[in-house]
């Protein structure tokens, strides 16, 4: 067992060279280790796993948090803090970015899966539902701007304020036993806007094992 788990960490090694080669890339894309190359939105995404793995695999009913990954995609707002006046959302904020929605891609051993799920997006119109939770989205209260008017139910989209760093999402992952074993790797990019001009940021998570 434990000359196994040195082999799997040495494939790990190995394939994360190289699919992390092949995949970073765009405006945005850093790492935690990588930040010193500042884009000019002065905005950085990364990923943080729950795990560093390996994964088994289940079979739902059988499924335990030793099955399943989450990973966290921090937003981090560089920009400065600009005054403002009159009635504001963390939307409305300037310089805020605010997300729109995240499209996932996986590869396994380096070769994108293209029939696993594809975008998400964010309250009020999330999807996928179950992770509506997931989201730091705003709520307001109906009536005028300012208003105190209940109830407050209005959602808008999540946004990251300038001198924050924040989880924009947080997708999981089981790994099947119908699916394919190997090195797992998932490339988020998220899409959003500052002061109304899209931006675009790329966010890698660490290659991950899965096994049988």
């Amino acid at each position: 067992m434990k000359r196994r788990l040195l082999t799997a960490t040495g494939v790990v090694a190995a394939l994360a060279l190289i699919v992390t080669a092949s995949l970073l890339g765009g405006a945005g894309s850093v790492t935690q280790e990588a930040k010193a190359a500042s884009p000019t939105s002065k905005l950085f995404a990364y990923v943080v796993p729950t795990t560093r793995g390996p994964l088994s695999s289940c079979s739902g009913p059988d499924c335990t948090t030793a099955n399943i990954v989450s990973d966290f995609i921090y937003v981090e707002n560089d920009n400065q803090l600009s005054n403002f006046i009159g009635f504001s959302t963390r939307a409305t904020v300037p310089n805020a970015f605010v997300v729109s929605s995240v499209d996932e891609h996986i590869f396994v051993n380096g070769a994108e899966v293209t029939d696993f799920f594809g975008t998400f997006t964010p309250p009020p119109n999330p999807s996928i539902l179950s992770w509506s939770g997931r989201w730091p989205s705003t709520v307001t209260c109906e009536g005028s701007p300012g208003s105190f008017h209940t109830p407050c139910d209005v959602v808008g989209n999540p946004a990251v304020v300038p001198g924050e760093r924040t989880a924009v999402l947080y997708p999981g992952w089981i790994h099947g036993n119908t699916e394919p074993n190997g090195v797992y790797v998932f490339k988020f990019i998220v899409h959003g806007t500052l002061n109304g001009t899209p931006v675009d940021l790329t966010a890698i998570s660490p290659p991950i094992l899965m096994t049988s």
